[in-house]
Parts: C-alpha cells; sequence; structure tokens
C-alpha cells in the first residue's frame, strides 16, 4: 500500500518507449493528420447535406441534411480540437463546410442551383450548420477548462479545542 507518491516506485519502461524526440515528431504527425482527417469529413459531409438538401419524399421536403449537419458538425469540431488541441484548429473542418455551403448556395457556369430560394431545408443548414459548430467547439473548450468547484478547493477547518481546556 503506498501511503505517499513520492515514495512509489517509478514505473518500469515499456520495451515500446520513444525517445523525447520520437514522441514530439509522432505527436505532430498525429495531429496534421487528425486535422487533415477533420477537414475532409468536413468537406464530404458538406458535399453529401448539399446533395440531400432537395431531397423529397411524396412531395414533401425531408430534412436529412439538416438533422446530419446538426449532429455531425459539433462532433467534427469536438475531433478538431480533440486531436489538435488547439481551439483555432477546429475553424479548419468549420470553414470547409462552410465554403462548400456558400458554393452549394451559387448558380453553376449552366445556371443551376442546389440551393433554392423556396428550399427551406437548404437555407436553414445553411445558417445552422455554422452554429452547430459553434456549440461543438463551444462545449468541448468548456469541457477541458472547468474551474474547480469551491468545495474541491476548500482547506479543513481546524478542529475546535477540546471542552474543558
Amino acid at each position: 500500500m503506498v501511503l505517499w507518491p513520492e515514495a512509489a516506485e517509478p514505473a518500469p519502461r515499456s520495451r515500446f518507449a520513444l525517445s523525447p524526440r520520437a514522441e514530439s515528431v509522432l505527436d505532430v504527425v498525429i495531429t496534421v493528420t487528425g486535422l487533415i482527417v477533420a477537414t475532409l469529413l468536413g468537406v464530404a459531409l458538406a458535399v453529401v447535406e448539399a446533395v440531400w438538401a432537395p431531397l423529397r419524399i411524396g412531395g414533401f421536403r425531408v430534412p436529412a441534411s439538416l438533422v446530419v449537419a446538426l449532429v455531425t458538425n459539433p462532433m467534427l469540431g469536438w475531433f478538431a480540437y480533440t486531436v489538435t488541441k488547439r481551439r483555432l484548429a477546429t475553424l479548419l473542418p468549420a470553414a470547409a463546410w462552410c465554403v462548400v455551403w456558400i458554393m452549394a448556395a451559387g448558380r453553376t457556369t449552366e445556371g443551376d442551383m442546389i440551393i433554392t430560394e423556396d428550399n427551406w431545408v437548404g437555407l436553414l443548414t445553411l445558417f445552422a450548420g455554422p452554429l452547430a459548430f459553434a456549440v461543438g467547439i463551444y462545449i468541448s473548450n468548456m469541457r477541458q477548462h472547468v474551474a474547480p468547484t469551491r468545495a474541491t478547493t476548500a482547506k479543513p477547518s481546524p478542529e475546535p479545542p477540546p471542552a474543558g481546556s
């Protein structure tokens, strides 16, 4: 039984332990790869959502792209922050998603539009998607910086002196 952490023996090194230089290189590789994956996922999801925006079943618009954006955009922000541990890096998948949607809202050279003015699903997704990113980024940042409560930082009060002394 260990009462004090200082008295504990150090854990034996694994035979797979990396040198500090190799660890820092591996950390950079994981960070960059994760950011590339998050950005490519942002582009891919934006394309899928833009294609689903005009979806109709039985003459009624189906908000599939809106639901997918509201569910996946916060996850992309969380993933980018978790992989990089940098708040600004979370903006890259969000920016990629927004660029695809802004391009989808414009006309092609032939004059076609994916997101038209009568497509309430597309317009709502265009506005709610970036908000979903913002919520995801905010929540992931707040979870990382939770301040200790007063109860956890309070020091025990000294015991009162015994009666009769």
